[in-house]
């Protein structure tokens, strides 16, 4: 499967919360700790607007795509004049990883003034925060109709990561997966993907795991003040 990387590249990496659950056999110092953070990939029109000034390829700039009624806006830079292949930027997940062929693009996109390309820009950059692919250019889909979550093109994605001695919690999480983040205040996190219905599942197990690994501390903080001469014998010995 591979490591994902997030937060190398173009992606704006923020962490909203952090659970801690002490895990099975360890004391207070082995834990597993669960994030929550926010990925965005997408590119404002400002943005896009930076990166344009510095374009200057004749057939650089802005493109139009119609589909069901609906246009979204595009730009892209030439990278290699030799094969025409042309970086690619999009309002909802900002630049693409693979560069496509200019012919490509001509079919299906019209080339445009920034001013005509704007609106759309801003539409599509909006609405990608919270709205799928498939519901911006159908009216629906099919997944979130059923009410399951569908991320499919939008610029905001939640992840939920499983970082600490997850060995403990292994048979729980195994095969899921490895991801590396670095976020916008430099804090690196390494850890396990959790898939969005495996949160509250595995939150349970983690919550009764917690609770009886600190009960089990403080029973033996509680010997030990009571049997302070047992520790000083072992010690000794």
């Amino acid at each position: 499967m591979g490591i994902l990387d997030l937060g190398s590249g173009d992606e704006k990496v923020k962490k909203f919360d952090v659970k801690k659950f002490l895990t099975p056999g360890y004391s207070t110092s082995g834990h597993v700790e669960l994030y929550t953070v926010s990925v965005e990939k997408g590119m404002s029109w400002e943005d896009a607007t930076h990166v344009w000034a510095e374009q200057d390829g004749p057939d650089d700039g802005f493109y139009v795509q119609a589909r069901n009624n609906k246009k979204i806006a595009i730009m892209v830079k030439e990278v290699n004049t030799k094969k025409r292949l042309f970086m690619v930027y999009r309002p909802n997940t900002g630049k693409q990883l693979k560069l496509e062929a200019y012919a490509d693009i001509r079919k299906r996109c019209k080339k445009v003034l920034s001013d005509e390309a704007k609106q759309h820009w801003i539409d599509q950059y909006q609405s990608s925060a919270e709205i799928c692919s498939h519901a911006y250019w159908r009216g629906n889909c099919k997944k979130a109709s059923v009410g399951l979550q569908c991320e499919i093109g939008l610029r905001c994605r939640t992840y939920y990561v499983l970082c600490g001695s997850v060995l403990s919690v292994w048979t729980k999480v195994e095969g899921m997966q490895i991801v590396r983040l670095r976020t916008e205040d430099g804090q690196r996190i390494v850890g396990l993907i959790i898939p969005p219905n495996c949160v509250a599942p595995l939150t349970n197990i983690l919550s009764s795991s917690d609770q009886s690994q600190q009960l089990a501390v403080q029973q033996q903080q509680m010997w030990q003040q009571l049997h302070p001469q047992s520790i000083s014998n072992t010690v000794n010995t």
